[in-house]
């Protein structure tokens, strides 16, 4: 008698775990294959022109890597949200790359900003995760001091992502508490990232997450999208975005934004 009929429960249990363990491989190629597809997508811009400009800068979550298509990204989903707030076109210019640290940011993804050539609408900045896995404080420290000073005046700046448990989320804390305090300092927008995401709970790792368990899912991307939203509209009134109204001062000749 063969192996698999003297045991079938085990054989049984083996088959499964191939099964599974193929499906999951097959998940993972398709998010490695997503990086690359994910950067030509955003290598233009975005949506309709002649309205609100959005710009966002960060790593690869802001590329929308691990949602299913770029457009279930969270930069995506806030643009959209955007369109349905103001009624208005929204473009989107997404600078960001996946692997970014705040250093790229400051080497290449400011200086694209800047060469845009119109003062955007609503600038998103979410940086930090990829620093977090080589975290040293001092240099973290550093980087988000140089960050916020060279951010321009309203954008909105999440702090670094929840790493859930381990060494890796206390520096991950650190990490978002020094970021908060740069950018509360520099009189920019801070968004609570670590603590929407700290809320989720532990569960949801099986639920918000893709198949490397690193980068959110479309469910994540829209935590993601939650608490940038929240700051965003925070004190507005319908028709207003971000740098237009709530308790901070717009930039100096600021931009459309309010009809």
């Amino acid at each position: 008698m063969s192996w698999p009929r003297r045991h079938p429960l085990l054989a049984s249990g083996l088959a499964l775990v191939v099964l599974l363990a193929s499906v999951w491989a097959v998940k993972l190629g398709k998010l490695a294959l997503s990086v690359g597809n994910n950067a030509e997508y955003w290598a233009e811009p975005r949506g309709e022109a002649g309205g609100l400009l959005y710009v966002a800068l960060g790593d690869s979550a802001a590329q929308g890597i691990g949602a299913s298509e770029p457009a279930r990204g969270y930069v995506a989903v806030v643009a959209q949200r955007l369109r349905d707030r103001t009624g208005r076109p929204v473009q989107v210019i997404n600078l960001s790359r996946s692997g970014a640290r705040i250093s790229d940011v400051l080497d290449t993804q400011v200086a694209a900003l800047s060469a845009i050539g119109r003062e955007p609408d609503l600038i998103t900045v979410a940086i930090g995760g990829n620093d977090v896995r080589a975290y040293d404080r001092s240099t973290f420290a550093a980087q988000a001091d140089r960050l916020t000073t060279a951010l321009p005046a309203g954008s909105f700046v999440a702090d670094a992502p929840y790493f859930m448990h381990g060494r890796w989320e206390r520096d991950a804390q650190q990490a978002a508490d020094l970021l908060t305090a740069s950018t509360t300092a520099r009189g920019l927008r801070p968004v609570p990232l670590h603590e929407a995401l700290r809320a989720q709970g532990s569960g949801a790792m099986l639920t918000q997450f893709a198949a490397d368990w690193f980068h959110p899912n479309d469910r994540g991307h829209r935590v993601w999208a939650d608490a940038f939203w929240g700051q965003i509209v925070r004190g507005c009134a319908p028709g207003e975005i971000g740098t237009r109204c709530g308790t901070f001062d717009p930039p100096s000749g600021g931009s459309a934004g309010a009809q």
